[in-house]
């Protein structure tokens, strides 16, 4: 197989990120439970997919307040507010005219202007990267998910206390928890062939290379992406060839930086 065309052209890279692979059950899945309005969390290993479902599904929510970072209350109720000030939300109007006023404001002050808002209107709240949530946060969520009535998705890698935190108690039944789960051996072969294929990656042993990242990645589309992308860098690839033991070395470095919380 000729190693001439080893990068994607802008076409077939939007059309990657366009698309989501082996998940319409799983999307279907986080739409009923977004329509339903009842409070979950959402779990999986680094790299399934949660974040990027979640953005792909959260879109057609436009009542949902998205926290990219939830580790402290204050980024959680800067995240809020910032939602809040896109949405329009009347509430917050003369408190928070624009995004640079979010700035100006302690976390106690946001807080309750943010709360506020949140209990007046039609919100779901959206957590995403817990990262093992302290009491002050919990008692946070607790107050919008009980006292406020709002819908709050908990979003972490395991449904455990050093992934959800404090906030573990309050998914505690099966019906409150959705898993995302890698890839199954035969679906993470075709995901890696579709990924290869659609950003135009060639190399006379990609067979072997997608056999062995497959293997390696255990099924995480997240890892078996980046694998695929790292191959079409000059670094890794020699007279055609895909050199997959410095490429593997250099992604677990890169993967263990990245998720080592």
């Amino acid at each position: 197989m000729s190693a001439s065309r080893a990068w994607p052209t802008v076409e077939r890279v939007e059309e990657l990120a366009a698309f989501v692979f082996g998940r319409d059950s799983e999307l279907e899945e986080l739409r009923r439970r977004l329509r339903s309005r009842k409070s979950f969390a959402l779990y999986g290993a680094s790299g399934a997919g949660k974040t990027y479902l979640l953005r792909r599904v959260i879109r057609d929510f436009p009542e949902a307040l998205y926290c990219p970072n939830s580790n402290s209350p204050q980024l959680v109720f800067q995240s809020l507010a910032f939602g809040l000030i896109a949405s329009r939300d009347r509430s917050v109007r003369a408190s928070l005219r624009n995004e640079s006023a979010v700035k100006t404001k302690s976390t106690i002050s946001l807080r309750g202007i943010v709360l506020d808002a949140v209990r007046r209107g039609s919100y779901w709240v959206v957590l995403d990267h817990l990262r093992g949530p302290a009491a002050a946060l919990s008692s946070d969520t607790r107050d919008l998910m009980f006292y406020g009535g709002t819908p709050v998705l908990a979003v972490a890698r395991s449904a455990h206390m050093e992934d959800l935190g404090f906030l573990t108690p309050m998914f505690a039944l099966r019906a409150e928890r959705m898993r995302l789960a890698n890839f199954a051996p035969t679906e993470a072969t075709q995901f890696a062939e579709w990924a290869a294929d659609r950003v135009g990656v060639r190399a006379m042993n990609l067979s072997e290379f997608l056999q062995r990242i497959v293997a390696l990645s255990q099924g995480s589309p997240g890892a078996i992406k980046r694998m695929i992308h790292m191959a079409m860098l000059p670094k890794y690839r020699a007279h055609g060839h895909i050199k997959t033991s410095p490429l593997y070395i250099d992604f677990r470095l890169a993967w263990h930086a990245e998720n080592a919380w």
